[in-house]
């Protein structure tokens, strides 16, 4: 007897489960032919406006949309623009000047104003042309040199008014040598 009881309640939970479904299945089925018809209407609809018969010659509704087409191409690329975070300012100071970067400010104090060739402040100051560069890097980044092209004579390097006035107030030498 018990195993006919467990039965007839797996017959009775199998019936409910298969009612239940159906019904749903039925309430579904009720509704996909009203769905295929919006489906369907708005899909006419559309190619319809699409190919609607315009009276206006195509170069005016070209030039009438042209705005609005730049407009979306700005809107699709901004999207994909990187964005960057503000620059926090600095709230540590400065790093002082390395001892080659204020070999070099004093060499161009001595110059009292002229531009100094790369290659002569390398001679000069006794050391390669990639550290000098390094520390032309610094000095252009503290807008103290500026670097110039010169034709004739090559990659130059000459102080900024606020290198100019770094010298000055630092008691660096002035104008003793202006043979460069």
């Amino acid at each position: 007897m018990a195993e006919t009881s467990g039965t007839v309640k797996n017959a009775i939970l199998t019936a409910i489960v298969t009612a239940i479904a159906g019904g749903i299945l039925s309430w579904l089925a009720g509704w996909l032919p009203a769905l295929w018809e919006a489906a369907t209407a708005a899909a006419a609809w559309t190619w319809a406006l699409l190919t609607y018969a315009v009276p206006v010659p195509l170069a005016i509704l070209a030039l009438l949309a042209l705005p609005w087409l730049v407009l979306g191409a700005v809107w699709i690329g901004s999207l994909f623009e990187k964005k960057e975070s503000p620059s926090a300012p600095a709230t540590s100071p400065e790093q002082p000047l390395g001892d080659l970067e204020l070999q070099l400010l004093k060499l161009l104090a001595r110059a009292d104003g002229s531009y100094v060739s790369f290659e002569n402040a390398a001679d000069r100051l006794h050391t390669s042309r990639l550290l000098l560069q390094r520390a032309c890097e610094e000095l252009s980044r503290r807008n103290l040199i500026e670097p110039h092209r010169d034709i004739l004579h090559g990659p130059q390097i000459g102080l900024t008014y606020q290198g100019r006035e770094f010298v000055i107030k630092e008691g660096f030498p002035l104008g003793r040598e202006r043979n460069w």
